[in-house]
């Protein structure tokens, strides 16, 4: 239970809004969760200080966890420079003060560049990236230079120098790697998303006409048998005049939906024009081929697209073609093509499978 409460509330805290378009949603989830990452790690060294008794670093430490909080309702409402500008500056503000009254020597000063990574995998403009790591590196100059190198507290706390240093380091290589490798876990994420809408049909989720053709190039290429079977959608202008796009484009799901279902295993589908589909069929024979035709039909016949208040029938004229048949790819597509108006021609809800044979509904039931 506390388990799922967690994940809901780290989902909460670092998912994209859905309004943000997608190449940004990378760079915004792992700010988002750098602010998260950064809140932990300065409740862990509070308690490391609590431990070695500075009231003052415990009270910055938990001042820092708070300004992050901010920073991330910020981030959330999209106000990007404002968010990075308050959590920068509180952790600036902690870092130099942790230098002042520790000693320089005491491997604050390992946190100024982790800042600087922060900010630079951030999504912010280069000019603004520009201004924070000169500012940034101008501060850690400036207290590296002007802080005093021996502190009354230090004098007090000699043997405990060593152990905070240690414990920076850690620190420091700890917060890093968490952010390196949630920057890859949502690097792979994000890349997964681009290549699945670079190649599939953003309403049927099939694949689209560049990556089905693609697929059967690659078949051509290696010489393989396979076949082509291009359907189009009888009458689908009438659905679309009569009962609005919104219909149409539910048919067009279905429609895809049923053919997915009844393919083959290794059998690829994609959407190749507004109502028209195309399968690529890999070794293939043309009982299969025929049988996979008369699994769709059957299937449309069965299970109409239903809506609210609504029930369409919907079938398909389909035009089939072979490689062994053509001397080009293009040729082969130009054929099924033909084929596929020829079944039209014909009367529609048939199947031609070559310029000599022509299934009807019957010979399909």
């Amino acid at each position: 239970m506390a388990s799922r409460a967690l994940q809901r509330l780290w989902g909460w805290s670092c998912s994209a809004p859905g309004a943000l378009p997608l190449e940004h949603r990378r760079s915004y989830e792992v700010v988002a969760q750098t602010f998260v990452l950064a809140s932990l790690g300065h409740l862990l060294f509070a308690c490391v200080l609590i431990g070695l008794q500075i009231p003052l670093l415990i009270v910055l430490n938990l001042a820092c966890v708070a300004t992050n909080t901010a920073a991330l309702m910020l981030h959330r409402r999209l106000q990007l420079h404002r968010a990075m500008t308050v959590k920068l500056s509180a952790t600036l503000l902690l870092i130099t003060s942790s230098v002042w009254l520790i000693g320089p020597d005491a491997g604050f000063e390992y946190y100024f560049f982790l800042l600087l990574c922060e900010m630079l995998i951030s999504d912010m403009a280069a000019r603004y990236k520009i201004v924070m790591s000169a500012t940034v590196g101008s501060v850690a100059l400036a207290t590296l230079l002007m802080a005093p190198h021996s502190t009354p507290w230090m004098l007090e706390a000699e043997a405990f120098r060593e152990d905070i240093r240690l414990t920076n380091l850690v620190m420091v290589f700890l917060i890093l790697g968490l952010i390196l490798w949630r920057l890859h876990a949502i690097t792979e994420r994000c890349e997964h998303h681009f290549r699945r809408d670079a190649t599939h049909d953003y309403l049927t989720t099939v694949l689209n006409r560049r990556a089905i053709f693609h697929e059967a190039d690659m078949l051509w290429q290696q010489g393989r048998d396979f076949t082509l079977l291009l359907l189009d959608a009888d009458h689908f202008k009438q659905v679309n005049d009569t009962h609005g796009h919104t219909a149409g484009d539910e048919v067009l799901r279905h429609l895809a939906y049923i053919v997915r279902a009844a393919l083959r295993e290794g059998d690829r589908l994609g959407r190749v024009g507004g109502e028209e589909f195309l399968i690529v069929l890999p070794d293939s024979t043309r009982g299969e081929v025929l049988s996979v035709a008369t699994r769709i039909r059957r299937c449309l016949a069965d299970q109409p697209c239903r809506m609210e208040a609504l029930t369409l029938s919907v079938t398909f004229s389909m035009g089939m073609a072979t490689a062994q048949e053509a001397t080009s790819l293009q040729t082969l597509i130009d054929m099924a093509d033909r084929r596929l108006y020829r079944a039209k021609s014909a009367g529609r809800d048939q199947l031609v499978m070559s310029d000599l044979e022509i299934i009807g509904p019957a010979a399909m039931s």
